[in-house]
């Protein structure tokens, strides 16, 4: 995707979830940071679910040119829901535990250089695809099945030991206890298909968040189309042959690699989509960017080129 340089901003607003999982000096990074460089910024506090949206269009009808967000994943969720459609791009400050979207988008975490990103005399700018489900926008996926079982297994308790394997904990969990289900997925409008899964998810970014972990090699969050995966019940076995798999086997023998890939395949299917419906039996509950907001049956489309982001 096309990247936009353009001049240093004047005014930023920073929106910031106060219950992060760091501990650091936030004001006075940022107020060294923007000073030095002659921004104006002020900053604005989430206090529940729906403000970051509401604070990020207030800062778009005050001027601001750059919002920035520090927080999780949900929390920057919350504030591109707000940015989408505006061209007032965001600027992602880390913050939580798994910094999928600044993983995906090889953005630096560490506070002081993501601030510099906007702190030299000019900063770049790119679009990145979201997706919708329902009135709901993401930017990481959206998923049933096992992955809400890994949102809600993943407290905040269990992260601020294991950072982020405490979602591999939580997951390796949820693969012994999360029973199959029934999918009718209607893809594109066409005929209906019928598959069973411990998990359906549909992605728009293929960042995990660990290691050099993705859904697949070719989830683009600059493709204008979302992935769609259906994860069959597997052992534990199976399920570290996949994230060889994903990983590359790059240190796997080839007849190993060959075989481990296949057996692979064989747990999950994946179709590149524009839209797809997913219904299911039993319902289910969705999580969307990490938190758990829906439930089958819904619609989820693709939104090309929704959000611009500082790179």
């Amino acid at each position: 995707m096309t990247q936009t340089v353009q001049p240093k901003p004047a005014k930023v607003q920073v929106i910031v979830n106060p219950a992060p999982s760091r501990r650091i000096p936030l004001l006075a990074i940022l107020n060294q940071a923007f000073r030095d460089a002659g921004i104006y910024w002020d900053i604005s506090i989430t206090h529940g679910t729906g403000d970051g949206a509401t604070l990020a269009r207030q800062a778009v009808e005050s001027g601001a040119e750059v919002v920035a967000v520090y927080g999780g994943d949900g929390t920057v969720m919350e504030v591109a829901s707000g940015l989408i459609g505006t061209d007032v791009p965001m600027l992602i400050l880390g913050g939580g535990t798994g910094n999928l979207v600044a993983s995906e988008l090889r953005l630096p975490t560490q506070l002081e250089r993501a601030c510099d990103l906007i702190c030299g005399d000019e900063y770049t700018t790119r679009y990145i695809d979201a997706g919708m489900v329902g009135d709901r926008p993401f930017l990481l996926r959206i998923g049933c099945g096992i992955e809400v079982g890994v949102v809600q297994e993943a407290t905040r308790e269990l992260k601020d030991q294991f950072g982020k394997w405490a979602y591999v904990f939580a997951g390796i969990k949820m693969l012994q206890e999360t029973p199959e289900a029934k999918y009718r997925l209607t893809i594109d409008g066409e005929d209906p298909i019928h598959v069973s899964g411990v998990a359906c998810v549909v992605a728009n970014a293929g960042t995990v968040g660990v290691g050099r972990l993705t859904l697949a090699p070719s989830v683009d969050v600059n493709d204008g189309r979302l992935d769609l995966f259906i994860l069959k019940k597997a052992n534990i076995e199976g399920i570290v042959q996949l994230a060889s798999k994903m990983m590359g086997l790059d240190q796997i023998r080839r007849e190993d690699t060959e075989q481990a890939a296949l057996d692979a395949s064989q747990l999950v299917t994946h179709w590149s989509v524009d839209t797809v419906e997913i219904e299911s039996d039993p319902k289910l509950d969705i999580q969307v960017d990490g938190d758990v907001v829906a439930s089958t049956p819904q619609l989820v489309s693709a939104v090309p080129a929704a959000l611009r982001v500082v790179v």
